[in-house]
Order: structure tokens, then sequence, then C-alpha cells
């Protein structure tokens, strides 16, 4: 098991230097390979925006202090989130959109900025044109698996509550997008985790 240390964007209001200091000493941890969740969230809106990009930006200079990765959240935030990354990130440990929900345009941008594509359940819903377009222009070298568990579990079990034993539909419907065999994806992406994170393949 390995972690991620970050504070979300709904809660950076409590956010000041002494729990920043706590957050640095948590990425020193010997299993933290991450910074996040972290980013942007206009969706919900329950910290004011500026806040948000502030402590957006301070999490992402902490994750180039510590050489690594961001997972980042953007929800209804897609283009101040991409102007950030771009001028605050540049040169850092890399990172992956966390359940990317914007358009294959932006999503091929983030690739040639080296960021890996975060792709979880919405890839199976019948109608969910735009991750389906992701999951196909977005090379397989660049695609993350997840869950966002307890949310967004695949089809057939949508609106139930999601786990990592729901993995294999997403991986199914990738391969099937791509023209792959399930063994392909899972392989490439679990590889693709270990790359990221600096784990070492079992």
């Amino acid at each position: 098991m390995y972690a991620a240390a970050g504070i979300h964007p709904d809660d950076v209001g409590t956010l000041d230097e002494e729990k920043l200091q706590r957050l640095r000493d948590l990425c020193r941890e010997e299993k933290t390979v991450a910074v996040g969740e972290i980013g942007l969230d206009y969706y919900w809106d329950k910290e004011p925006r500026e806040i948000q990009k502030k402590w957006f930006r301070e999490q992402l200079a902490l994750a180039r202090e510590q050489q690594l990765p961001v997972s980042i959240h953007s929800r209804d935030a897609a283009q101040d989130t991409f102007e950030i990354l771009k001028s605050d990130h540049a040169g850092g440990a890399g990172g992956v959109l966390h359940c990317f929900s914007s358009s294959p345009q932006l999503a091929e941008e983030y690739v040639k900025m080296g960021y890996y594509i975060g792709i979880g359940g919405t890839v199976t819903f019948k109608n969910a044109r735009v991750p389906k377009e992701v999951a196909a222009r977005v090379p397989l070298e660049r695609i993350l698996i997840e869950t966002d568990c307890p949310y967004l579990a695949p089809t057939p079990h949508r609106g139930k509550r999601n786990s990592s034993l729901n993995l294999p539909l997403v991986i199914q419907e990738i391969a099937r997008i791509k023209g792959l065999t399930p063994d392909d994806v899972e392989t490439a992406t679990y590889e693709n985790a270990c790359r990221l994170f600096c784990i070492d393949p079992m």
C-alpha cells in the first residue's frame, strides 16, 4: 500500500503554514509516492477560487521541492487548472489528471506536458462520448486506470459503491476502444503506474 498526501480543494480553507509543514513531513514518509489529490473545484465552490488557486500553487511547489508527482483534481475548472500547471509545475515530476473529464484536445496537451490521464468507470457509460474519445486518442503509455471509490462505478454497477474489484470492467472497455486485449491494457497501465510513482514492479 502506498499513499498520496495532499489537501483537496474543497478543504483548503483550513490550510495554513503549520499544516503545510505537516504535509511536507508526510511527503517525506517512505511510502508516500505523490502529492494529491490537489487542484481546483468550481463545481462545489466550497472555498473561494482565489484561495483554491493559492493553495494549489503552494502544493505544486511542495511537490517540486519533494520531487514527487501530483494527482490533480479539476472539476469545472479546466482552463485555470491547465494554466496553473503550465506555469507552476513545469519541470516537476509529472503527475496524473485524476478522473479526467475535459476534452480529448486538452488531454493531448497534458500528455505533451508529460502528464498521465486517469480513466475510470465513466468510460463504460453508454452515452459517455467524451471519455471514450479520450481513451481512444491518449496513447496507452499515458493512461492510468482508477476507481474514484466509492464513486463512478462502471456499467453494470453504475450507481452502486465502486471498488477496485470493478477495474477489469474499465480495462475491458479501454481494450475494446483501442482494439487491444485486456491483458495488453492491464500490463501497460500497471507499468505506467509503477513508472509514475517510482514503485518497483512486483
